[in-house]
């Protein structure tokens, strides 16, 4: 006995593409992305391209501006025992070590933003200041106060924070 016979449909109108008799619509994505990779960039890329690398740039210096350039100023009292430090913005854990120590001496923190050291004898500087900064761990200043340090100066450095 013969298969019964297939029955064959009229094919159905593709998803990719729809026809209208006033609208056109090709879905076809793929055609779409080579015909865009194959093709030089036009004028508007360009300008997006370099609009885009302009934004870019202007939120870089943006975020860099952003950072402060750290100073210290010795505060009232200052003596060759004593050494008080207000820095220019706020940091936290502020230690010094004098010259030829091996280690650094914790500074007390008053409530105004100052820092203070009291020694029981004369103090040797200049002094190096380690001290925790904002974004996490610890930066250190090298010989940021010198040994002939008097109230009232302000000692710049090059660190950003």
């Amino acid at each position: 006995m013969p298969p019964p016979p297939i029955k064959t449909y009229p094919a159905a109108p593709s998803i990719a593409t729809h026809t209208h008799p006033h609208l056109s619509i090709d879905l076809d994505t793929s055609k779409r992305s080579q015909q865009l990779a194959s093709s030089p960039p036009t004028m508007a890329s360009r300008s997006s391209c370099i609009l885009l690398a302009a934004a870019a740039l202007a939120a870089l210096v943006a975020v860099g501006s952003c950072a402060s350039a750290l100073s210290f100023k010795t505060g009232p009292g200052c003596s060759a025992t004593k050494l008080v430090l207000i820095p220019s913005v706020a940091i936290s854990e502020v230690e010094v070590k004098e010259k030829g120590a091996d280690d650094f001496s914790e500074l007390k923190e008053g409530p105004t933003g100052t820092w203070t050291l009291e020694g029981k004898a004369a103090l040797k500087g200049p002094f190096s200041i380690r001290f925790a900064a904002k974004s996490g761990g610890y930066r250190v200043v090298d010989d940021a106060i010198p040994a002939s340090f008097k109230s009232g100066s302000v000692y710049k450095t090059t660190l950003q924070v």
